[in-house]
């Protein structure tokens, strides 16, 4: 089984090896998702259909054409639309020879003539206990005296079996239920013989039908049930990892939840756990959001994970801004000690070497205002005198709503340009008083020189996304809760 290979393939991974961190995130595929796959699977493969033309008798042995035999079936009548001997009709009709026609359901006189469906719901019996239940929907005659439509279930248990850090997955009985049987009547030969007929019927198809369909129907189901689990919930990267410097995602455990299948998810990432100043742990985990109404499945990260991963993701980086550049020029001035202090011309003129440098060597980060998702980045505003000597620097933080998008199973996160503003840190003593102009320099400068650049170089570090059979995270939305952000996939 699928679970299996993904926690032995947890194994290896989880001695954490040198230049690594591991996060743990929650992948939830919502139970109703499920249903539609298997239902789908099943109807591709057409698992009913082995029952058409099938006799359904008493007797529990194999099925077999015996019709011709019968001693009130005119041999060669059988396979024609007549059916009975006409001479035995009277008989039938009035209830005398009802021992013969219960020898003619017992001998095969009533045949599955199509079957539709299967419907299939899932219920959770508990963390580690899934029933699957398939309303199959049969229609059966005997001969010209009856039609009916039967709907009857069959049921497959699925247990989680967890022994330490290994998980597996085993079939328990796949079986069709006595008790339950549904007969419509949709077509009768006369009024006065179809309720001792159905009494028989009744009796014929509680004994046989759950024996024919757990012999027809229950191996293949439980063999494309057994596949579908392997493949829905295998998780992968897309290209398939093999280096170091890989994304690597895998499974540590499984849990069955009303709404979904909980699985906790360790992705391995090539960074050292120091590459971000520790943090304070919580006492105790918020409890993960609800699974979003007409969701089919979704990606949750702990807000501190993602911004650890985000850390990860990042690389320094240092803009030089051009001399020419208008709002450059004007921040040369402000910064200038010589445009504070009036000195001779010469020194005003040795400004022409002067330059700035965006510096941002940290990583951003992303918090949460109430429904709003808001991405901070820190960094400075350097000052270079003609032999690349430096002044005290402008420090700020870039405050911006953040902008998120998956594509091609890669997760983008953006600054909106339009959106941001800037706080001042530390500065040069000596400008307090332009401390309004200041900003709005540096804001300008910020959004037309700095965030380009950074945004290209934030889409270039995106984080991949796994892969999983049947859920695609192209085009997912995030969604916000506390503490939690929730790559959310919809129903299509």
């Amino acid at each position: 089984m699928l679970l299996l290979w993904g926690l032995l393939l947890c194994q290896g991974l989880l001695p954490q090896a040198q230049g690594e961190a591991q996060h743990l995130l929650h992948l939830r595929i919502s139970n109703s998702q499920l249903e539609t796959v298997i239902s789908d699977l099943f109807s591709e493969h057409r698992i009913l259909d082995r029952l058409v033309s099938l006799p359904v008798t008493g007797a529990m042995s194999e099925s077999v054409a015996v019709l011709d035999h019968l001693p009130f079936v005119r041999k060669g009548l059988s396979k024609k639309s007549s059916g009975l001997d006409l001479s035995l009709a009277g008989d039938l009709l009035s209830g005398r020879s009802l021992p013969l026609l219960r020898g003619l359901l017992q001998a095969g006189g009533l045949v599955v003539e199509d079957a539709k469906g299967p419907e299939v719901t899932l219920q959770i019996l508990s963390d580690s206990l899934l029933q699957v239940t398939l309303r199959c929907k049969l229609y059966l005659s005997l001969q010209e005296i009856l039609r009916l439509k039967v709907i009857k279930n069959i049921r497959i248990g699925v247990r989680l079996e967890h022994t330490g850090n290994k998980t597996k997955v085993a079939f328990e009985e796949c079986h069709s239920p006595p008790g339950y049987l549904s007969i419509e009547v949709l077509e009768q030969m006369d009024s006065l013989l179809v309720n001792r007929v159905l009494k028989l019927v009744t009796s014929v198809l509680d004994e046989a039908l759950p024996f024919l369909l757990q012999k027809t129907v229950c191996p293949l189901a439980t063999t494309l049930l057994n596949l579908l689990l392997e493949d829905l919930l295998q998780i992968i990267l897309p290209p398939a990892s093999s280096g170091p410097e890989d994304f690597q995602y895998c499974v540590t455990t499984t849990e069955l939840t009303k709404e979904a299948i909980l699985m906790t998810v360790q992705l391995v990432t090539p960074c050292s756990p120091g590459q971000r100043a520790p943090r304070p742990e919580r006492l105790a985990p918020q409890p993960l959001p609800r699974l979003a109404q007409g969701s089919m499945a979704d990606l949750v990260f702990g807000l501190q994970v993602y911004n650890d991963i985000l850390s990860c993701l990042y690389t320094s980086t240092e803009t030089p801004v051009d001399p020419q550049d208008p709002t450059a020029s004007d921040l040369v001035r402000l910064l200038s000690l010589g445009e504070l202090e009036p000195g001779p011309k010469g020194s005003r003129q040795s400004r022409g070497s002067i330059g700035l440098t965006i510096n941002s060597p940290d990583p951003p980060t992303v918090r949460l205002d109430g429904h709003t998702a808001m991405v901070v980045q820190p960094g400075s505003l350097v000052l270079l005198g003609p032999s690349d000597t430096s002044s005290v620097p402008v420090s700020w933080k870039l405050f911006s709503e953040a902008v998120f998008s998956s594509r091609n199973q890669d997760l983008i996160i953006q600054f909106a340009p339009n959106s941001t503003t800037v706080t001042l840190g530390p500065y040069p003593a000596g400008i307090e008083k332009q401390e309004g102009r200041l900003k709005a320099f540096l804001l300008e400068l910020l959004q037309r020189v700095f965030l380009p650049r950074h945004n290209e170089l934030l889409r270039e570090h995106h984080l991949p996304l796994p892969s999983i059979k049947g859920v695609s995270f192209d085009q997912a939305r995030v969604d916000l809760s506390e503490d939690y952000l929730l790559l959310t996939v919809p129903e299509e």
